[in-house]
């Protein structure tokens, strides 16, 4: 018999002053285990949750505003090499210090290059693999690499953003998907102090973020 149930599909609804609402999601914690949740779930974007990663409605009492501040979105860098071709999407970096892993093409975050000839394509695309923003992917034999993730998931870094895997549609009232990179990975800000809300940049690493 043909299985006529319909795919479930995994999002994540938010309005300007609203937490994180999960659809069908599975929520990884920082641990690398699964958390329990219903099929609708609120995470916390305001930073202020006693029960992080969960909201608590500490949001409406603080009078939390997510309006993003900063939609000054440029077109990706593109840095050609001999043999792949580096796309670095400059508006979605959060400092996650991955790509300083191999400083011969990224540099150091003091004094950033981008070298698609400094190591080997293998060296190089292992090391974006690991940007979680997607501002990092790369350019192989004329196609556009960007798509990791065969998992669709959330999960939480300790004392950072949410890392979205796979396919997840975000749906907000700023159109948020056109600031996201396009592929199948993101990073949300958890702290509340990002000016790119509801992506992330970075904020936490300043501001002494835990959760």
């Amino acid at each position: 018999m043909e299985d006529t149930q319909m795919k479930k599909v995994s999002q994540i609804i938010l309005s300007k002053y609203s937490p994180l609402m999960s659809v069908d999601t599975t929520l990884i914690g920082s641990d690398g285990k699964e958390i329990k949740t219903p099929r609708v779930n609120s995470l916390c974007r305001c930073g202020e949750s006693k029960y992080k990663p969960h909201c608590d409605g500490t949001h409406a009492t603080i009078g939390f505003d997510g309006t993003r501040e900063d939609s000054e979105k440029a077109k990706p860098e593109v840095y050609e090499g001999k043999e792949i071709t580096i796309v670095f999407d400059r508006y979605l970096c959060m400092g996650a210090g991955y790509c300083g892993e191999l400083e011969s093409v990224f540099g150091t975050h003091e004094k950033p290059i981008y070298e698609p000839d400094g190591a080997s394509p293998e060296e190089i695309i292992a090391t974006i693999k690991k940007c979680p923003s997607g501002a990092l992917s790369y350019i192989l034999n004329g196609k556009h690499e960007k798509d990791y993730f065969e998992t669709t998931q959330i999960v939480v870094e300790q004392n950072g953003p949410l890392h979205c895997q796979g396919e997840i549609t975000l749906i907000d009232d700023q159109e948020s998907d056109k600031v996201l990179p396009g592929c199948d990975h993101f990073t949300l800000c958890r702290c509340g102090d990002s000016k790119k809300k509801p992506v992330c940049d970075g904020s936490h690493l300043d501001n002494g973020f835990t959760g």
